[in-house]
């Protein structure tokens, strides 16, 4: 029904590997999938990819020729639908036939747990090793504390189901451990990785004529041209990633700096409230939402500063990206970014939901070139040395 392959007596068997992820939209957790999964050897594995919707994840594993299949009822809130998913994932995990069910976010995780683990009872001959990957645990998230509560009792049911839990970040890991989701022996840290040498950014002169154009073509709103100081960021328009506390930093810079420029590549559901907010302090012509841009770190070099101002995190992939950019950074001092981000060292961190410390922190990099270029020289060293995608994939794979 999905395309499976039928392996010959002849052929060299290879491990069947069942990816599950919730949406299929671009963001941490898909960027994760997709490195991870075109950066193995295709001839040691079998692969499918299962998700929500039919998002940018979908079409790139498309285009390099990787198998998915739908999994239609995926829902952000608890309720009918997560029924529905589950007999969708029993049923895909029963004709695939995983040696290794390897699961991406919350309800991915609960669910493809229980099923893969009602597998493992109905056909007990077939024992798939069950991995959970979480790059930012859902019970941290800004939601309301009931919805909170059913995320953190979803991890702790599941956990038992599960072989091993990653999480990609030791803040996490010990986030886990506090509230005994599971035991310690089972919870290991991979960071995320790059490829640096193999990151295609565009020249600064080049990204920055892209990102102006994108500006200049939002016609309503004026800009001012090439002056402008551009601050940037890449991320999703979700209520996590905090950006009402940048706009509100952009507008108390605003008074003093009337030619920087605030750029938010990204699309999401909070697009219209943060429309809101640039409305009501009138920063039509400071702050812009250009919108989702295919592969936006490509971009980076535009910016004169990258800002990441999220209020709930895992490793941003996006920090790593501006780190090998060589563009200075300031982010919020929450989850796995100070295990990526030395504060003062290679880059500015402050505390999330504070807009006034957000706007003194891109003041002071800003106003200070010589220690913001010594701050970029580390953090090029360190996504080097600490973040490579070569370690990420080994001691993924090694799990198989």
């Amino acid at each position: 029904e999905f395309g499976f392959h039928k392996p010959n007596l002849n052929e060299k068997m290879t491990k069947k590997i069942l990816f599950i992820i919730t949406k299929s939209e671009m963001g941490g957790a898909q960027r994760f999938l997709y490195e991870f999964i075109t950066y193995l050897n295709p001839q040691n594995y079998q692969f499918l990819v299962a998700a929500s919707g039919n998002g940018q994840l979908i079409e790139k594993l498309r285009e390099k020729g990787i198998k998915v299949a739908l999994i239609k009822n995926f829902s952000n809130a608890p309720g009918l639908k997560n029924f529905l998913a589950f007999f969708e994932t029993f049923n895909l995990i029963r004709k695939f036939k995983p040696d290794t069910l390897y699961l991406l976010s919350s309800e991915a995780g609960f669910i493809g747990a229980i099923a893969g683990k009602l597998y493992r009872l109905l056909f007990w001959r077939k024992n798939p090793k069950i991995i959970y990957r979480i790059g930012g645990w859902a019970f941290k998230e800004p939601r309301n504390i009931f919805i909170k509560k059913i995320y953190l009792w979803a991890e702790k049911l599941s956990a038992p189901f599960k072989d091993i839990i990653i999480t990609n970040s030791k803040f996490d890991k010990h986030l886990a451990i506090k509230n005994k989701i599971a035991k310690p022996d089972k919870i290991i840290t991979i960071y995320n990785g790059l490829d640096v040498d193999n990151l295609k950014f565009l020249p600064e002169e080049e990204a920055r004529i892209f990102i102006e154009s994108k500006i200049l073509s939002l016609r309503e709103i004026p800009y001012s041209g090439t002056d402008s100081i551009l601050i940037g960021t890449v991320a999703n328009l979700y209520k996590n990633k905090g950006l009402d506390f940048l706009i509100l930093a952009a507008a108390r810079i605003k008074k003093s700096q009337s030619n920087w420029r605030f750029v938010i590549i990204g699309e999401g559901p909070e697009r219209q409230h943060l429309e809101k907010i640039i409305k009501k302090y009138e920063l039509e012509s400071t702050v812009y939402l250009i919108g989702s841009i295919l592969d936006a770190y490509q971009y980076l070099k535009a910016f004169d500063l990258f800002v990441l101002p999220s209020v709930k995190e895992g490793q941003p992939w996006t920090i790593l990206e501006a780190m090998a950019a060589g563009v200075p950074i300031v982010a919020t001092n929450i989850a796995g970014i100070p295990e990526m981000i030395e504060n003062e060292k290679s880059g500015l961190l402050v505390e999330p939901a504070d807009s006034e410390a957000l706007s003194l922190a891109i003041e002071k990099m800003l106003a200070h070139p010589s220690s913001a270029h010594a701050m970029v020289q580390n953090a090029l060293l360190v996504v080097k040395e600490k973040f490579r995608i070569d370690e990420m994939v080994k001691k993924n794979e090694e799990l198989f």
